[in-house]
């Protein structure tokens, strides 16, 4: 049978565990869509307020923010603190080894312009990319619905960064982490952590790194057992802002370039931040056969702030060869030969 891609999205027929109805041409995450309301996103934005003004200065921070340098993270940073001025802020910047100079550079120049302290989480390389490495090389490491969300080496990296901002967070009783997730990425506005959810986060993810090979005795990714046995009180929560904004990728650009954020000019159709991006996803394809960015790009498109037209394109646009060879070469793994 051919593959078959639904009307309203971009999802096909050939991802695995996706199913398009014939009759109404629709995969089955369009069939069942409710997108929030105006009012929704109202009250949810009312809700975070009242959240902020509630706990703000009980930490050493009121918010711990995930800063990757790229165009969404910056954007985010920006909006928030126009939005709340008040919020004292500690932006962590992941340096994974394949951070661009240019996401260096506007990570600290967004920081200055909202007030911010900048922080950069590093890693020794060899580690990293041993880690990326043995990513690239497993298969089915993660659960089935984490390969619609992103690729293997994009779901470790991701994951490390969500595991130590959680550990800051609750060492330093910061009661808000925030990330920079569009309504295609997250639909969950506030997810307020438990100490038992964290346990189980933790241990899930100590047992993916054993799948691929990495056994993280010193707890370098994970967050450390000792933080989560003395953690005293509530445990922090996880913001999503971004997708309660209005969103475009044109307008996010725009607002970025006249406060001068710069094109950091890697080439990579889906990443302003990441030398690593484009061959996560030629190695994603490689394994499964689609785009890891299909689900997110859908997820845009599903809920208007995409067109399915730029959509289709964003994920059938040619990968950076530059940038995947290089990225092979650091990880010491071969490419096919075309």
């Amino acid at each position: 049978m051919s593959k078959v891609v639904c009307k309203k999205c971009i999802l096909d027929s050939d991802i695995p565990g996706i199913t398009i109805n014939m009759e109404t041409g629709f995969c089955h995450f369009c069939e069942t869509y409710a997108p929030l309301s105006l009012q929704e996103k109202g009250e949810y934005l009312a809700k975070i307020e009242e959240l902020f003004e509630k706990h703000r200065g009980k930490g050493n921070y009121d918010v711990i923010y995930a800063l990757s340098g790229g165009k969404d993270s910056s954007y985010t940073l920006y909006k928030l603190k126009k939005d709340y001025p008040f919020l004292k802020v500690l932006a962590v910047q992941f340096n994974n080894g394949f951070i661009s100079e240019g996401a260096v550079k506007n990570a600290k120049k967004i920081c200055k312009i909202t007030g911010s302290d900048y922080y950069q989480l590093t890693m020794q390389n060899k580690i990293l990319y041993d880690t990326f490495r043995k990513a690239a090389e497993s298969y089915d490491a993660f659960p089935k619905f984490a390969k619609y969300r992103a690729s293997d080496i994009c779901n470790i990296c991701i994951t490390i960064i969500k595991q130590k901002l959680i550990e800051q967070a609750i060492v330093q009783k910061v009661p808000f982490i925030v990330f920079a997730f569009t309504a295609g990425q997250s639909p969950n506005p506030i997810i307020n952590l438990s100490p038992n959810f964290i346990k189980w986060s933790r241990n899930m993810f100590e047992t993916q790194l054993q799948k691929i090979g990495i056994h993280d005795k010193d707890e370098l990714f994970l967050v450390k057992n000792k933080v989560i046995e003395d953690l005293e009180g509530s445990a922090p929560s996880i913001l999503h802002p971004l997708c309660l904004w209005e969103y475009s990728e044109d307008k996010v650009l725009e607002t970025l370039l006249e406060i001068g954020w710069e094109p950091p000019g890697i080439n990579d159709s889906n990443s302003t931040n990441c030398t690593l991006n484009s061959f996560a996803c030629y190695n994603h394809l490689e394994k499964y056969g689609f785009h890891p960015y299909t689900f997110d790009i859908a997820g845009l498109v599903r809920s208007g702030e995409m067109s399915r037209e730029e959509g289709l394109e964003k994920i059938n646009q040619e990968l950076s060869r530059p940038l995947i060879e290089e990225a092979a070469k650091k990880l010491k793994l071969n490419l096919k030969e075309d």
